[in-house]
């Protein structure tokens, strides 16, 4: 049996039954053709062809194939029917065209044949249409010039026989490449039991036509209820039990026929017609059935996946409301949040109950409007519009906790409003957090406030100190020089030693404080650079000859090299000979007897082939650890190592070097190795109108 089974499924040994049907099927009808007519009132091997063509879908080599088949198997048919063989060729071709017009219009395009729609349905009516068209043509042209017999009323019956045929069996092919959607059932076996039965005793026995039409709401019960597959072997039967009953003379269209109630060759006509509701009828309920069962399948799966991620929402509260504000969704975040079960509140509560009832009474006030649901939807009166803002909301045990709730409407497809979805999340502690950040942070403000206004009177009791101290230092330094000029007689050596250090530490003071003018000057963000064309080269040349009197009494190894053309650079001439004091300054205190203090001053290109001044001052002195060179140009900073070794100095020299130079547009940098001295290298642009006069490097 499984053996036998197998065989059947290959599709070469199935064609091959096919064609054999079809064969038996045509001679059959061709034998028991109404006597003097030319054809056959009912050719079931049409439907028997074409409804295998369909189930072999749109592969061409095997449609060829199959109607190479039908064309020698109709034209047997016909020729064993009695018919000559010239004509049953012409029969032969005639069937096989329309079974491929139909197969043509149903697969066109590489689709393979379906009806899961009504659009399936309406293709398979119009190619049946078209398919029996062709053939009544044909058939009419072989009768009136083959036959001489006349070509309408041969056209008319051979196609409304034809369509009749192709309705009631193509399903089948359509329907055995159809997955079955719809498990077994004892309604679906009781319903084709009363069908058999009900079709039996109308067709097997002598009623009238009032009758004729009772199986059909047994048909149209099986249609809403079978799937595809059972509905169109269903249809099959009912054609085949129909026609061979009425061909026997046996049924309510054979009994109308021969009682005179209609003509003979009405009868055909009659059976055709009901062939045709049926098919029609069934179908087009059974499709529409089987969308609405899809439909209903595709919605129950939406709403599964709809409520399942609601669910999963855990921590999120979803409501949805009518338009009146009543509850229709609760999903679990918002049992999780409120306390509230979904049958406690859906259909029974307005979510404007969950609202603390002062907060709504506030915004009601602000709105112009009496408290109530429409306070939360305010304004959104259309699709694509959502409002977000805090509320508070009541727990079931009376908790206030602050929600972050963002609401939007839900529109039908006129664009009315029928309801709103509202998303909550639980802020309560993050803003208690966020409140107590802003709190700190106003601390924080005023703090900074009060220490900038700390910082604003330390600067101006400076500058107001510094300005107090420069004029009778002016005074002193002034007789000082006065003294060693012999202004007021000759003066000893020990004399002209101890003036000679008032001198000294005179300027030395003279120099802090203008170092705290120029530092004040520098925070208030009053650095005024007088810019002007200036030569750099005669700056650098002056500052090093300035330098003379901190090496007096040093025994240093002093080198510089400065360009020897003028090296011109836009700049307060003033400002940067103080920058390279400081950085000569530096070098000569934290370089030990015996160092080396070096000055350079030449033009580079940058890493983009600009031409900059750069100013090199190097030393073999104390060297700056890595996590100091890090702080060395922050204000009133002291290194470890000058700390320790006593070194003088406030700290001040190089971030006034750095504001200079930052003023000038230019860099700075320092690379230095802890007990083997540093080197600061400053960068400044040449002027922008004067080309380099120095040579490159």
């Amino acid at each position: 049996m499984n053996r036998a089974l197998a065989l059947l499924r290959r599709w070469d040994v199935a064609a091959g039954l096919v064609l054999v049907g079809i064969f038996v099927l045509g001679a059959t009808a061709v034998r028991f053709a109404p006597p003097g007519s030319s054809v056959a009132v009912w050719w079931p091997a049409a439907g028997l062809g074409v409804a295998f063509l369909l189930a072999t879908g749109p592969n061409r080599r095997r449609a060829a194939i199959v109607l190479a088949g039908m064309v020698v198997s109709s034209g047997l048919a016909n020729w064993y029917g009695g018919r000559t063989p010239l004509v049953a060729t012409y029969f032969g071709f005639a069937n096989t065209a329309e079974a491929a017009v139909v197969w043509w219009a149903m697969t066109r395009g590489s689709r393979r044949p379906r009806l899961a729609a009504l659009d399936d349905l309406g293709r398979l009516l119009l190619a049946t249409l078209a398919g029996a068209l062709v053939f009544g043509v044909l058939a009419g042209l072989i009768v009136t010039y083959a036959l001489d017999r006349t070509f309408f009323p041969t056209a008319y019956a051979v196609t409304a026989s034809h369509a009749a045929a192709v309705l009631t069996l193509a399903p089948l092919g359509v329907a055995v490449s159809t997955k079955a959607t719809i498990p077994w059932r004892l309604e679906d076996l009781l319903q084709g039991i009363v069908l058999l039965a009900v079709t039996l005793w109308v067709f097997a026995s002598t009623n009238g036509l009032p009758l004729a039409f009772l199986p059909l709401p047994v048909l149209v019960w099986g249609a809403t209820r079978l799937d595809l597959r059972a509905l169109a072997t269903q249809l099959a039967v009912l054609g085949v039990i129909v026609v061979g009953l009425t061909s026997e003379g046996y049924g309510p269209f054979a009994i109308a026929g021969k009682s005179g109630a209609v003509a003979p060759e009405t009868v055909g006509a009659l059976t055709q017609a009901f062939l045709v509701t049926a098919a029609v009828t069934g179908l087009a309920l059974a499709v529409a059935s089987a969308q609405r069962r899809d439909a209903l399948a595709d919605l129950f799966s939406e709403a599964t996946f709809t409520q399942t991620v609601l669910n999963s929402a855990a921590a999120t509260a979803i409501i949805g409301t009518d338009s009146t504000g009543t509850i229709t969704l609760f999903n679990r975040g918002a049992t999780n949040l409120l306390g509230y079960q979904s049958e406690d509140v859906v259909g029974s509560l307005n979510w404007v109950e969950l609202h603390e009832p002062a907060e709504v009474a506030a915004r009601a006030a602000e709105l112009g409007l009496s408290p109530g649901p429409q306070v939360l939807v305010h304004g959104l009166d259309q699709a694509g519009r959502s409002e977000t803002r805090d509320w508070t909301w009541v727990t079931s045990d009376q908790k206030r906790i602050v929600v972050d709730l963002t609401i939007s409407p839900i529109v039908d497809q006129d664009g009315s409003v029928i309801g709103y979805i509202g998303v909550a999340e639980d802020v309560t502690e993050r803003r208690v957090a966020s409140e107590a950040v802003q709190l700190a942070l106003q601390r924080e403000r005023n703090a900074v406030e009060e220490l900038t206004a700390l910082d604003q009177t330390k600067t101006d009791f400076l500058s107001s100190v510094s300005h107090e101290f420069r004029t009778p230092l002016a005074s002193v330094l002034g007789y000082t020089e006065m003294l060693e000029d012999g202004a007021v007689g000759e003066m000893s050596p020990k004399q002209l030693d101890l003036v000679s250090r008032i001198d000294r530490n005179g300027r030395r003071l003279l120099g802090l404080i203008e170092d705290l003018l120029l530092n004040s000057r520098i925070e208030s963000g009053q650095l005024n650079l007088a810019k002007r064309p200036c030569d750099l080269a005669a700056i650098v040349d002056h500052a090093w000859e300035a330098t003379g009197p901190l090496t007096q009494r040093r025994n240093l190894h002093l080198r510089h090299e400065i360009a020897s053309r003028p090296v011109t650079v836009d700049g307060d001439d003033t400002a940067i000979e103080r920058v390279v004091l400081n950085l000569l300054s530096n070098a000569v205190k934290f370089t030990p007897d015996g160092g080396i203090v070096t000055l350079t001053l030449d033009i580079v290109r940058d890493e983009r082939g600009g031409a900059k001044a750069r100013l090199v001052v190097s030393d073999s002195g104390y060297g700056i650890s890595e996590e100091d060179q890090r702080q060395v140009f922050r204000r009133f900073f002291r290194s470890t190592d000058a700390t320790e070794r006593a070194v003088q100095g406030t700290g001040l020299g190089l971030s006034i070097v750095q504001a200079i130079v930052d003023g000038h547009e230019g860099t700075i940098r320092v690379d230095s190795v802890l007990g083997q001295g540093s080197t600061f290298t400053v960068l400044f642009p040449l002027a922008s109108a004067i080309a380099p006069s120095a040579p490159l490097r």
